[in-house]
Order: C-alpha cells, then sequence, then structure tokens
C-alpha cells in the first residue's frame, strides 16, 4: 500500500524507535519519513525496480539536510 511520508513521520513520533523497519519498503516512504526524522532505517524490497527507486528517494532525502532549521522548525511540521 502507499504510505504518506507525514503521517510516517508522525507515526515514527508516537513509537519512539531509534531505528525503523520496512520489510517491504517499496518506493522508501517509510525510509525517506526516518531520515526526515533523525532515525535509522533498514528497508527490505525483493524488486529491483522499487530497490532503485527507495534508494535514489532516500539518499536524495539524506543530501537535502534538514532544510528547516530553528525557527522554520514550526513551518515544517505543520
Amino acid at each position: 500500500t502507499q504510505k504518506n511520508v507525514k503521517l510516517m513521520m508522525r507515526l515514527l513520533d508516537m513509537a519512539k524507535a531509534e531505528t525503523v523497519l520496512d520489510p517491504f519498503m517499496g518506493s522508501g516512504s517509510t525510509g525517506v519519513a526516518a531520515v526526515k526524522t533523525g532515525r535509522n532505517f533498514i528497508g527490505i524490497e525483493r524488486d529491483p525496480k522499487h530497490y532503485a527507486d527507495a534508494l535514489a528517494r532516500i539518499t536524495n532525502e539524506l543530501r537535502q539536510g534538514n532544510l528547516f532549521l530553528g525557527h522554520n522548525q514550526k513551518l515544517a511540521d505543520a
């Protein structure tokens, strides 16, 4: 199923976990949410196309870093 990144971020914040495991990674929404919330991520995907897409999304997210520092954090949470 498709997973909304903002929803996954909210769920991860409720879980308070340091490491997130997604055994059906798909396009990597949970991985992106893990990066955005400062968590470690382990993703498993058997479809090579989905794995490549997820790897690209998560790598891109890691490159961007946190664009909402300090006073801008409230805008990111909205």
